[in-house]
């Protein structure tokens, strides 16, 4: 019992001495969390990257950051473009989908070179996968194109995306927590003659880090030292903190569900088990089914849209909706939604800071009240626009 408190008074000390680290570095000041930019795929990531990849970018370093992340791929998408022909696009168009012969879709960032060889980037911070999203790609460019599946942690696409590929034959994955982070740690070194070019990309993988929760370098190797040295303990401390959180999730979300079925009347309501990604707590009467438009509350996981914070929304499914300008968009189905807090900080139960409070059962009962009467106030301000379809 005593080496288990050991190994967490050691971890405290190293984290607290990271966060020293960062604070006297001037590191908590980050351009993209102050812009809330901080999951936006399209408009902070797929950007970013596409521009730092781009030999035409505003960096005017060239290729020489398109040649450092062409290393950073498996062996065998090496050699496959030519960095000297190559062009980057964003969000490209590559036809209307078609779930039947399994084509079109737009790409995050495509690579094309002179000779048409192309490798297509799935990017993919919390969003979720899209139908046969992984096969169409696969279909495009087919016996020239090449297509990565980049996720947070190089996790492979769901199963309703890659269908029967296989990945690292049919695609390759790669992730922030590794691939990108080294890469921009390269980018960085590479651009240590242009002061604010080096300090961007510093900020955007400081931000890299905080996504896939990682500390700074000498940190995270006393960390990982620390781990090795004591394997068969930490492997029991990582097993206990698993079932501690998932513990305290799910008496956070049952405490809401029964808040909630007890202050509401006609919907039915369903929940998911808090191990599900988009674990979620849905809404549902006849009216709502019928029009595929209902009120749902999401992610119980920590995991999924928003980085995994938690939000009352619309989910939308056939987009008969049309949109309003105070619309806050989640995806394209989620039309709307409102983040769901407390003590003034967006709820995300991915946070073990929110987990320490969470722990506690008055205050997650507590919490649960707060977030119930949002959720109330949400549903009472848009009950007119299910209610509008009824037919």
């Amino acid at each position: 019992m005593y080496k288990y408190k050991d190994i967490l008074d050691k971890t405290k000390s190293i984290v607290k001495h990271s966060n020293e680290v960062n604070r006297a570095k001037g590191e908590l000041f980050n351009i993209y969390n102050i812009l809330n930019l901080k999951t936006n795929e399209v408009r902070t990531h797929s950007s970013f990257i596409a521009e730092l990849l781009n030999p035409e970018g505003t960096h005017l370093m060239g290729n020489i950051f398109l040649n450092a992340f062409l290393d950073q791929l498996p062996e065998k998408c090496k050699g496959h473009i030519d960095p000297l022909t190559t062009r980057v696009k964003v969000e490209h168009t590559i036809g209307l989908i078609d779930l039947l012969l399994k084509v079109g879709g737009r790409i995050d960032i495509l690579l094309i070179d002179s000779k048409r060889n192309s490798i297509c980037i799935e990017n993919k911070i919390d969003a979720t996968d899209q139908s046969q999203q992984i096969e169409r790609y696969c279909n495009y460019n087919k016996g020239k194109n090449i297509v990565v599946y980049l996720s947070k942690y190089g996790d492979d696409p769901d199963v309703s995306s890659s269908g029967e590929l296989i990945a690292g034959a049919d695609y390759h994955t790669i992730g922030y927590h590794n691939e990108i982070i080294t890469w921009l740690g390269q980018c960085q070194r590479l651009a240590y003659d242009q002061p604010i070019l080096r300090e961007s990309i510093k900020q955007y993988r400081i931000l890299i880090q905080q996504i896939t929760h990682q500390l700074g370098n000498k940190e995270d190797q006393e960390l990982k030292a620390l781990v090795v040295g004591n394997l068969q303990e930490a492997a029991v401390l990582s097993r206990k903190y698993h079932q501690v959180a998932k513990q305290i999730k799910t008496d956070f979300r049952n405490n809401v569900f029964k808040l909630l079925t007890a202050s509401i009347n006609g919907f039915i309501l369903t929940k998911q088990d808090v191990n599900k990604k988009h674990s979620n707590i849905w809404l549902h009467n006849d009216i709502c089914n019928t029009n595929k438009l209902w009120f749902a509350i999401e992610s119980f996981s920590g995991k999924g849209h928003l980085d995994g914070a938690l939000f009352v929304g619309i989910f939308d499914k056939n987009g008969r909706v049309p949109n309003r300008t105070e619309f806050d968009k989640v995806s394209k189905q989620w039309i709307h939604h409102q983040p769901l807090v407390y003590n003034d900080s967006v709820i995300n139960v991915s946070s073990p800071a929110m987990l320490q409070v969470l722990s506690a059962p008055e205050l997650n009962m507590q919490a649960a009240e707060d977030v119930v009467k949002q959720i109330l106030g949400f549903i009472d301000n848009y009950s007119s626009i299910i209610n509008t379809l009824k037919k």
